[in-house]
């Protein structure tokens, strides 16, 4: 099974106590051991496993047979990966590859050129490096650390959610409807706060399949609710949707991570 994933690029294969799922190597059945970055370059959960695993140990022996080293642990562009692919955030993750230049590159292309990180800790830049990132973030970006957010609302009045991106004119605004949007995709866009419209039963439904999906477990919601009170089960904060969007500014950013 380890030959599989290492050499052979397996993304589907079953074993008695390992099995591989797309890019993911698993232990009994749920526990994620390692990420296929690129080939050649892997995510080795960086933790031991909850039971006695030999095929941890067995892990490691053929990644250095292959020519790979540990090159860095808890780089800030595995976190984003793993968050988005296998829905794990606060793991300890150690790269694996033929050296750290080859293992970052892996990584930065993975995340995707616009999530590029410059102030890298692995890597001494040329020169001091000054930019606004404000217009460029995406998902991986915020988990990566990165100086801002993303405001997803749904179901909210297109005019209100526009006052309230210009109000948080340092975050970006992500605009959607009940009809065109379902809870599983904001594992795509991993939002800093999802604002929903709640004064009806399907902004309230919508919450609790949030809550039920691994994406939404622990993002924070805000829920418009008449008069701005008595937030619906699985919301952390109730707005008064009768109020100017501005005034849910405070209460958004205390949310925000």
């Amino acid at each position: 099974m380890i030959d599989a994933f290492l050499k052979d690029g397996a993304k589907r294969a079953f074993g008695p106590t390992l099995h591989i799922e797309g890019n993911a190597l698993i232990l009994s059945g749920w526990w994620h051991a390692a990420l296929r970055v690129t080939d050649g370059v892997y995510a080795v959960r960086n933790e031991p496993a909850r039971e006695e695993a030999p095929a941890l140990d067995e892990l490691i022996v053929a990644l250095k047979e292959e020519g790979l080293s540990e090159v860095a642990v808890d780089h800030p562009l595995i976190q984003p990966i793993t968050y988005t692919e296998i829905s794990l955030g606060q793991v300890s993750w150690a790269l694996w590859a033929a050296d750290l230049a080859t293992g970052e590159a892996a990584l930065t292309a993975r995340v995707g050129a616009e999530s590029f990180l410059t102030d890298s800790p692995f890597a001494e830049p040329e020169e001091p490096v000054s930019a606004d990132f404000r217009a460029e973030l995406g998902g991986a970006r915020r988990v990566a650390g990165l100086p801002s957010a993303l405001v997803l609302t749904v179901g909210v009045d297109e005019e209100q959610a526009k006052e309230l991106g210009d109000a948080l004119d340092d975050c970006r605004l992500e605009i959607r409807s009940f009809d065109s949007f379902r809870p599983s995709a904001c594992g795509a866009l991993i939002p800093g706060v999802v604002v929903v419209d709640a004064t009806t039963t399907t902004g309230q439904e919508f919450i609790m399949e949030l809550r039920t999906e691994a994406c939404g477990r622990f993002l924070p919601i805000a829920a418009l609710t008449e008069g701005g009170i008595n937030p619906p089960l699985g919301a952390d904060q109730a707005l008064d949707p009768l109020v100017p969007p501005a005034a849910w500014v405070a209460p958004l950013r205390a949310l925000l991570p």
